[in-house]
């Protein structure tokens, strides 16, 4: 069911329609993906999904919720000067300037005024298919990275098991892995977004690997770091140890009427009381969904309350260049009463 948000949205905004180009609403919308389309979705909740001749018998045949036109040269055009708009929404978060003076040029003559909108905001409040959507990417995740343990030995590179992780990932079921899966070993785990290298595993390494599938259009991102075989390294423990009390403390706090920002706050506080304050460097989470990154963000100046059927990430980390670091990261969902992990069985 599509989210009441957006037309709250037109309406708070006086606009007649929004006009959507992003692949990340009309996926959200009409249920299927393509690389190009023109999304109109009316204040009056009727829809028009206007996609080139690649897609127009795809679209047809699985596209919900939208009548189906085929994009032709002026095809657009003449539609949005039939439907005398006087005022559109565009996304701000998503439309090109490109874009943007595109649909300057074709709507001159029709005199009508564009507002600007946050797309992903309407997808805020998952439905319980995206739910279910969401769940399967990290149950898909999750195995994977179990089966990418028996493939830990020394003198594997971080390249190496990347690409065999996303390729297990994509074995057992995903479309594709949500982003570059990130694997740092040793003092690379000192780089919150590290690109995997060269780098040969040896016994005592710090080791971080943030990863995760999309399935059917939906993204999982969880973050493990561990240490490999010999515990030997004190640093290493401490470390290890305060982020992980930090993702618990965290995760136990996210519910129905708490601020993102607290849940920053909390993690953050217990880190800094450990005297690691300066070493956590990033926000605590962001959204999960079509985006691997989207609303709600969970960060020390967001002001969004957090509310049933949101999806947020909760991963503190500790990052000392020169030694290493460690993030642990899950994927949370705010129930009516509470959360529910969905990335811990």
């Amino acid at each position: 069911m599509v989210s009441q948000k957006l037309f709250d949205a037109l309406k708070e905004k006086k606009a007649d329609a929004i006009i959507s180009e992003s692949q990340q609403t009309r996926k959200w919308y009409t249920g299927i993906s393509t690389s190009d389309g023109w999304l109109i979705i009316e204040s009056n909740k009727e829809a028009t999904l206007f996609v080139d001749g690649r897609y127009i018998e795809y679209a047809k045949n699985n596209a919900k919720n939208v009548k189906v036109n085929l994009l032709k040269k002026d095809s657009l055009q003449k539609w949005l000067i039939d439907k005398k708009f006087k005022k559109i929404a565009i996304e701000g978060d998503y439309l090109t300037i490109e874009k943007k003076d595109f649909l300057k040029k074709i709507l001159q003559e029709t005199k009508t005024s564009i507002t600007t909108i946050n797309a992903q905001k309407f997808r805020i409040i998952k439905s319980n298919e995206e739910v279910n959507y969401i769940q399967k990417a990290i149950d898909i995740s999750l195995e994977s990275f179990e089966i990418l343990k028996s493939y830990l030995k020394e003198g594997i590179t971080e390249k190496e098991l990347q690409h065999k992780l996303e390729y297990i990932m994509v074995r057992k079921g995903a479309e594709k892995e949500a982003f570059d899966s990130i694997v740092a070993f040793n003092d690379s785990t000192a780089e919150p977004h590290h690109h995997s290298s060269d780098k040969r595993l040896k016994k005592g390494d710090m080791v971080t690997i943030d990863f995760g599938a999309k399935y059917n259009g939906y993204c999982a991102d969880i973050t493990r770091t561990f240490i490999y075989e010999d515990q030997g390294n004190a640093k290493y423990k401490e470390i290890l140890d305060i982020v992980e009390e930090a993702a618990r403390l965290g995760r136990e706090a996210v519910k129905p009427g708490v601020k993102a920002s607290e849940i920053d706050s909390i993690c953050r506080s217990y880190i800094k009381s450990k005297g690691y304050g300066d070493f956590f460097v990033h926000s605590t989470g962001h959204g999960l969904g079509i985006d691997v990154h989207e609303f709600p963000y969970v960060s020390t100046t967001s002001d969004i309350t957090l509310e049933p059927g949101m999806i947020i990430t909760v991963e503190p980390g500790i990052y000392i260049e020169g030694t290493g670091g460690a993030r642990i990261e899950d994927d949370v969902l705010v129930t009516p009463t509470g959360n529910k992990v969905l990335s811990r069985k």
